[in-house]
């Protein structure tokens, strides 16, 4: 059970830079048996580069069901499953998506901001635009047909992974009988893949895709939001949207947390940890180590090297980096192309999600 993060925005306290955690119980969940706590960026490094110290697999009082993703598998099953999936993410197969995901967001822009200027003027970015834009992309790299995107919704909910591992199978029969140019159907008739590990990939890549790519898009436009002279400085060029997107995934993140389980007693920063803690990396705290970044609670957006770890590092540096990127980059401009104002209209409403940095709301101004 990995610990549930701070509220948006509000750093952990920690009074050294690997600290003991307690977990106490509350109405909804029992006490867990506590965590070491990683704040800096270079403890950061050594747990997520160094799974035969700091396993994936599921520590004591996780999930089983956890085993079946390859996210919390470990070297070599998890190395031989990853090359697979990178053979299937190809580069030329995420840039031809590029046309795609532009038409959809200027689509839902356009559609949501008809809709404004007909009632109050206001327009939700989060709901009408960045959520099903993110949730659509990943439908249409991934292969889900029209008819099953219904259950997306169900998807980032409290039964996620039971709904996505029992939808597996179904979608890899579909794209065996039905292939097309997506991500399941390269999956599914790859030969070396066995059921069980395509079982694992495909709720890997709607788990890694589905909410964190959606708070990923709605956090970093609340950014800019909430800092109206960074909008303005991308509106006119000063700054550069490459360098910006990074910035953004610095201050809002996929992911808050990533955990591991210690697999041997080792040190880490003066601690003595023990086989079996638990040990998670607490991303707000990292992305705000004064040690790697000048400045870290300023928006800079011209911020370069930023050597945030917003898509992991290591055995297990995200897939689907590449894709993110693109979509945000795609996103990111045609908002701009849209709007030339960022003007919160309403406050920013957190999702309370305890898995990711989420925006349930983010109304602005249609003009």
């Amino acid at each position: 059970m990995i610990p549930t993060p701070p509220p948006r925005h509000r750093l952990p306290h920690s009074p050294a830079p690997v600290s003991w955690q307690d977990e106490p119980g509350t109405a909804d969940r029992p006490p867990g048996p506590g965590f070491w706590a990683v704040t800096r960026h270079a403890d950061a490094l050594r747990v997520l580069q160094d799974p035969a110290t700091y396993s994936s697999l599921p520590g004591p009082g996780e999930l089983p069901l956890l085993r079946r993703l390859l996210s919390r598998q470990d070297p070599p099953q998890h190395t031989r499953l990853r090359d697979h999936a990178a053979r299937a993410l190809a580069p030329e197969r995420i840039e031809r998506f590029t046309e795609t995901a532009r038409e959809r967001a200027r689509t839902l822009l356009a559609r949501a901001m008809d809709t404004a200027r007909a009632t109050d003027g206001v327009l939700d970015l989060a709901t009408a635009v960045s959520d099903p834009y993110t949730a659509l992309n990943l439908a249409d790299l991934l292969g889900i047909p029209h008819a099953d995107r219904r259950r997306m919704p169900g998807w980032t909910g409290p039964h996620a992974l039971d709904d996505m591992t029992g939808y597996a199978p179904h979608l890899i029969v579909h794209r065996r009988r039905y292939p097309d140019d997506d991500l399941a159907t390269v999956l599914a008739h790859d030969a070396e893949l066995t059921s069980d590990e395509l079982q694992m990939l495909v709720p890997l890549l709607l788990t890694t895709g589905l909410a964190p790519m959606r708070d990923a898009a709605a956090g970093g436009l609340a950014l800019l939001a909430e800092h109206p002279e960074a909008y303005r400085s991308l509106r006119d060029g000063t700054a550069e949207l490459g360098s910006a997107i990074e910035e953004l995934l610095r201050l809002s993140p996929p992911l808050l947390t990533i955990g591991r389980t210690a697999a041997t007693d080792t040190e880490l920063s003066g601690r003595r940890v023990r086989h079996g803690d638990k040990v998670v990396v607490l991303l707000a705290a990292v992305h705000h180590d004064d040690q790697v970044f000048t400045t870290p609670d300023r928006l800079d957006l011209a911020r370069t090297p930023n050597p945030h770890l917003s898509l992991g590092a290591g055995p297990h540096l995200c897939l689907g980096a590449d894709f993110a990127r693109l979509q945000l980059r795609v996103l990111h401009e045609e908002v701009l192309r849209a709007l030339p104002e960022l003007r919160l209209a309403g406050p920013v409403l957190p999702s309370g999600s305890g898995v990711t940095d989420g925006v349930a709301s983010l109304p602005v101004r249609a003009g």
